[in-house]
């Protein structure tokens, strides 16, 4: 005898007295050291349509997972209850509603864009993140379907499904026998010849669903599209529905009142607000990399100098707010007129400066590798690189180090 599928037209039973008809050690791959129980009712919605499995307990022993294998509901269990015992089930109602609330949204949306645009749904599931102790903090609904939408009209269908919503249309479950099927026109991914379940919006959507499904569009409080994005030809929509939204809403509204105050704007001027830092910050970033490289010229045509001045064959430059670019290029200009090893130190922070040393590409009497390794040996330097320049980081000991590149001169 099947077991009654109790979810199938009531999901919010979350308590359910049945008795366990088999359980045994599970054999299956990647279920192992876990106990497979069927019983002859069930409240546990098995994984499947895109949503996770109902999580809950029969009596004190956890429900790890359910998975309905050749139209049997497998529980898999912590710890073995003998067959003939009577349990008392009991769900995670409040995990499965939120679950339901963004499943059945999901149907929502497929089915006015269905209406509307004629495309049909072609791939769904719930993404769920967890925190450290598995609870569920958000679920989100992600769906694809097989035609191209602009933002404009997901705006239209967005509205359209919340004014939905808001009047509180039933929302059931059908069994209908084969024969029955034939005269209702539901949207499928599949052809499903028997035990066809169909979940109604009443006025908006039939689908073909086997999870459990709300009482009323009510239920699914509101919900926003968060992302959309090409794919395969059509689209990609992520959604986010019900106590997820709200929470999500929230935490976007948080956010706002920061961005507020740090700009001083309105709520509904922050875009613009940050549009006009935006400009202003690249205004001044174009005004930075134009200093920088007026710096950097004016040191190099000193460096050059001294180093020819002084006939030297390596050379420290001690530039402590150079960035990186600023280091490689002047490396690559001094490398372009001398014969000279060039090393900056640069970006001081905490007692320890980051380096470059590069050469010219025609200076082979003198090996960077080597110089890396006397380094790392003389100064505790880190780093390495290629024949033609190295890096690292090195404690900042200016002593050391000029006592260090003049040995190399001699």
């Amino acid at each position: 005898m099947k077991t009654k599928k109790i979810f199938d037209t009531d999901a919010f039973i979350k308590e359910n007295k049945t008795t366990v008809t088999k359980c045994a050690l599970s054999e299956r791959e990647g279920f192992e050291k876990l106990y497979e129980a069927v019983t002859d009712s069930t409240i546990f919605s098995p994984e499947g349509g895109g949503q996770k499995s109902d999580e809950g307990f029969f009596d004190d022993v956890r429900v790890v997972d359910v998975q309905e294998f050749d139209g049997e509901i497998i529980h898999f269990l912590e710890s073995e209850i003998p067959a003939g015992t009577e349990v008392l089930q009991k769900i995670d109602l409040d995990l499965r509603f939120r679950r339901m609330q963004n499943h059945n949204a999901e149907h929502l949306i497929c089915g006015l864009i269905h209406k509307k645009f004629g495309y049909s749904n072609v791939g769904f599931h719930l993404s769920e993140t967890s925190d450290e102790n598995r609870n569920v903090i958000r679920i989100e609904a992600v769906m694809d379907v097989d035609g191209p939408i602009d933002a404009k009209d997901l705006e239209e269908i967005e509205l359209q499904a919340n004014m939905a919503i808001a009047s509180n249309v039933p929302v059931y479950a059908l069994l209908p026998s084969a024969e029955e099927a034939k005269d209702i026109a539901y949207r499928s991914k599949l052809d499903i010849e028997e035990n066809l379940r169909l979940v109604v919006i009443e006025g908006y959507d039939i689908c073909a669903c086997c999870a459990p499904c709300l009482k009323s569009s009510a239920e699914m409080q509101l919900v926003k599209i968060i992302d959309s994005m090409p794919h395969r030809g059509g689209m990609r929509l992520t959604l986010i529905a019900g106590i997820d939204a709200v929470k999500d809403y929230i935490d976007i509204h948080k956010d706002n009142k920061k961005i507020m105050n740090i700009l001083s704007s309105k709520r509904n001027e922050c875009a613009n607000a940050v549009e006009n830092l935006y400009e202003k910050s690249m205004q001044l970033h174009e005004e930075n990399s134009a200093l920088k490289k007026e710096i950097t010229d004016l040191n190099t045509k000193e460096v050059i100098k001294k180093i020819t001045e002084n006939n030297l064959k390596f050379y420290v430059f001690y530039a402590p707010d150079f960035d990186e670019i600023q280091s490689r290029k002047l490396i690559n200009e001094v490398a372009l007129k001398t014969k000279t090893v060039m090393a900056v130190m640069f970006e001081k922070k905490n007692s320890t400066y980051r380096f470059v040393v590069g050469k010219n590409a025609d200076v082979t009497d003198i090996s960077l590798r080597e110089l890396a390794k006397n380094m790392q040996n003389k100064l505790s330097s880190r780093g390495g690189g290629s024949e033609q320049m190295i890096q690292g980081s090195i404690p900042a000991n200016d002593d050391l180090i000029n006592s260090f590149f003049e040995e190399m001169n001699k």
